[in-house]
């Protein structure tokens, strides 16, 4: 009786299941699968393997499906974190560890917390929309819209019980994942969603195979998914057709991350003079100028409160034309004939960021048509730049700016406080007076000064408090470029010269790669803009009175020169120095890695793939490009099905075959008697004998006697099982199949089989 209970029990367990519907065909829907069990908060010890000298990997990939999906969440919503709000994260934090089965229990233990993890899901959802209204004071944008994704799925998560459940969340975590393309197109981006859809998938895969409790062929399933699917993202990549964009969108957010910012006062520059990130990347298409000549123009800045330095409002702007505007045709045009050089022609591939001016060689132009140029020389575009930037630049030089100044940018260069740095005041009108009011003559008595002074360059200035321009001059005597060009373009202006401070970069270095031109924070710089009677306005970089070789041979070098007395004294000087070389040297490898992936992959757009099909494939129109793109994924993917199919091919050895073959010809005249997948060869020969012998003895003509002459066939089937038996179990099993002897009964035993029946 108890034998046979526990027979009735034991095969209720292999009773089919609908998935579909989650419900139970002739069982309870009170004994769910271990999915459902985990979902509600119950354990399941025997899903675990239980030995606890198992490898890591081996009890990772036999988790149950259920917590795939949870680590799924993780390796999905993490890489957001960089531009989520940051109670959103903490919302997704705890929804995740809610759904741990230890927690889960622990709610439905009492109808009160049962109800307040029920009411969590509504809640949280209304909550994270009020949220992200305040945050983002928009119903729209790029940003809101994907934190409003990632407020579906962690709310999704509130509601997994079942098995449906939770392949909505996986799908919706696909959705996720890509959304980080958005952002950032970068390789660090391609590798963080290149893990996450691996766990994605290695989740659908748990999901349908949640009875293996030891995670056997987990990981090979997933091998032949990815091996399957990369041949045709290649095909995808190379020929179809590469569509502009529809719309574009941009960031909510407009917090500058360059190093160059819309103000500028003495300490702005001194940080970021110490980081290695890229600022952007160039790529010249004639002859690269001179290291000193390398002046990248970002912001001009006339207005000075005594603090702080800002642009003028008071510039004109100028829109793409097939002509060049009037005041740049001007100023190239009062260059003497023999002294003018063809523009030159050089590419650039601006970093994000999240500010709407650009950054080119004195004097650039460009032609795109979101982009303008102002009368101060600034290529501004109609939107920020929240992606990595492409664009085309003409560089004018040399050029004769403003050669006559109007009285009101007179005036606008010539202002200063009425009161303030008294010192700085009294000495210029002294080196002004010396000169014999010749501004050539005083800027050179200014550079003779700073010489004859203990002036140094350091990236770790003293802190300067209210009168910045006496403090820098006569106190501390220690500064980056910035204090360096505040103070001449100040004592230009206590003199009653035009000045202004343009900011920018300054040099940068060849790639490892050794094509490509780049420019980091480190390269952060300004300078001062002289207006001269005759010749205009003329570059003066007062940096280079105490620091020549910051521009003659660029920031690096002069890092290199000082060593850690750039950063400072004493042991922590020591530590920064020792810390900026270990990063600059990661970051330089990281960013070639990161500019090839930009250029040959991100950047492979409509006029690149139109080149490589012409030159690789000689592709000339559309309807080509679209039959090699359906011949090469239709040849793709029947190789793909081809290789399955052979590797879930039945093999047979040797000995094998003729019997599987055997049993189908028998299977024609007597499907009874075909051999059972369960069933040995031997066992299954043996029962053919059986049948032979009964039918023979009942009298019976059937076809499997061969017209009566069934002592001949179990002869046969006798001999073969003999033959069978040396091939797979006896002394001929020990030898090579290549093996005359072992080839002889190979061959008897074929000829057997193919003459029985």
């Amino acid at each position: 009786m108890t034998n046979r209970s526990n027979s009735n029990r034991s095969n209720s367990k292999k009773l089919p299941t609908n998935d579909a519907e989650n419900t139970f065909i002739g069982f309870p829907e009170t004994s769910p699968t271990s999915f459902e069990q985990l979902a509600l908060g119950q354990n399941v010890t025997d899903r675990a393997i239980q030995d606890s000298a198992a490898k890591w990997t081996r009890k990772l990939f036999a988790l149950p499906a259920y917590y795939w999906v949870l680590i799924a969440q993780i390796t999905v919503i993490l890489p957001h974190a960089a531009h989520l709000p940051f109670w959103l994260i903490g919302f997704a934090v705890v929804s995740i560890a809610a759904q741990l089965p230890s927690i889960k229990a622990k709610f439905k233990k009492t109808a009160h917390l049962k109800r307040v993890y029920q009411g969590m899901q509504m809640l949280g959802f209304l909550l994270g929309l009020a949220g992200l209204w305040l945050t983002y004071n928009t119903a729209f944008g790029l940003d809101m819209g994907v934190a409003f994704l990632v407020l579906c799925l962690i709310s999704k998560l509130w509601e997994m019980y079942k098995r449906r459940d939770a392949y909505v969340v996986l799908n919706l975590s696909l959705f996720v994942l890509a959304a980080l393309f958005l952002m950032d197109q970068g390789l660090v981006t391609t590798l963080e969603v290149i893990v996450g859809a691996v766990i994605i998938l290695l989740a659908f895969i748990a999901l349908n195979d949640d009875g293996n409790t030891r995670g056997d062929g987990r990981l090979r399933t997933l091998g032949v998914l990815g091996i399957g699917a990369l041949p045709l993202l290649v095909v995808l990549f190379l020929f179809f057709p590469r569509l502009p964009p529809l719309w574009s969108v941009q960031l909510s957010g407009q917090q500058a991350t360059t190093g160059v910012s819309d103000s500028m006062s003495p300490g702005d520059f001194a940080n970021l003079g110490q980081s290695t990130e890229l600022a952007f990347r160039v790529e010249f298409a004639d002859n690269r100028p001179p290291q000193q000549q390398l002046y990248w123009r970002g912001l001009v800045f006339s207005d000075f409160d005594g603090i702080t330095w800002r642009p003028s409002p008071q510039q004109r702007q100028w829109r793409p034309a097939p002509q060049m505007p009037y005041w740049i045709e001007n100023a190239f045009a009062t260059v003497p004939d023999e002294v003018k050089v063809a523009p030159t022609s050089y590419e650039i591939i601006l970093e994000p960021t999240q500010q709407n001016w650009l950054f080119g060689l004195d004097y650039p132009f460009a032609q795109r048509q979101d982009v303008s140029i102002t009368s101060n020389f600034t290529l501004l575009k109609d939107q920020p730049v929240t992606q990595q930037l492409r664009y085309e630049v003409l560089q004018f030089a040399p050029m004769r700016i403003d050669l006559v100044l109007s009285d009101e940018l007179r005036r606008l260069n010539l202002a200063l406080p009425a009161d303030g740095n008294p010192q700085a005041r009294a000495l210029a009108q002294q080196l002004f007076a010396q000169s014999g009011s010749d501004p050539v003559r005083y800027m050179a008595a200014i550079e003779r000064w700073i010489n004859q002074t203990e002036f140094r360059y350091t990236l770790s200035p003293p802190r300067l408090s209210n009168n910045r321009i006496d403090e820098f001059l006569f106190e501390t005597k220690a500064g980056f470029c910035e204090h360096y060009s505040s103070s001449f373009t100040f004592m230009l202006r206590a003199a009653g010269i035009p000045a202004r401070v343009v900011a920018g970069y300054q040099g940068g270095e060849l790639s490892r790669g050794g094509n490509v031109w780049e420019v980091r924070q480190k390269d952060a710089h300004a300078w001062t803009e002289v207006w001269l009677e005759g010749q205009g306005w003329v570059r003066v970089d007062p940096t280079a009175f105490v620091a020549p070789e910051r521009v003659e041979q660029g920031m690096d070098a002069l890092t290199q020169a000082q060593g850690a007395a750039m950063f400072g004294d004493g042991a922590s000087a020591q530590i920064s120095y020792q810390q900026y070389q270990m990063l600059q040297t990661l970051r330089r490898l990281s960013d070639q890695a990161s500019y090839y992936w930009q250029k040959d992959v991100v950047g492979y757009d409509q006029d690149k793939q139109a080149d490589s099909l012409l030159k690789w494939f000689n592709i000339r129109s559309i309807m080509q490009q679209i039959i090699w793109l359906a011949v090469s994924a239709i040849t793709v993917m029947a190789i793909v099905v081809f290789i399955i199919w052979q590797r879930r091919r039945k093999r047979w050895h040797p000995a094998d075959q003729p019997l599987a073959q055997l049993s189908k010809r028998i299977g024609k005249s007597d499907k009874a008697l075909t051999r059972q997948e369960s069933e040995g060869q031997l066992a299954w020969l043996q029962r053919v004998a059986m049948a032979i012998d009964s039918n023979s003895e009942g009298g019976v003509d059937t076809h499997l006697t061969d017209s009566g002459h069934s002592d001949i066939v179990q002869a046969k089937i006798m001999q073969m099982r003999q033959d069978y038996r040396q091939l797979r179990y006896g002394r001929l099993s020990t030898l090579e199949i290549s093996n005359s002897e072992y080839q002889t009964v190979l061959k008897q035993l074929k000829k057997d089989a193919s003459e029985l029946f």
